[in-house]
């Protein structure tokens, strides 16, 4: 039973670390441009589109 234990913990501190990370990631952005500047798309770390923004 000590082990099982010892696993349930274990899974608990990843799944609490994983939660940590995924809050880091959102927080992260990127820009991206292209066609000479006239797209942009920014989005987070977790790959949730924030802004496009197309110029004429």
């Amino acid at each position: 039973m000590k082990d099982l234990s010892a696993l349930f913990k274990q899974a608990q501190e990843m799944q609490s670390k994983m939660a940590e990370v995924q809050g880091e990631l959102a927080k992260k952005t990127i820009e991206v441009s292209t066609g000479g500047g006239m797209v942009k798309i920014t989005a987070n770390g977790l790959g949730e589109t924030l802004s496009v923004n197309i110029d004429p």
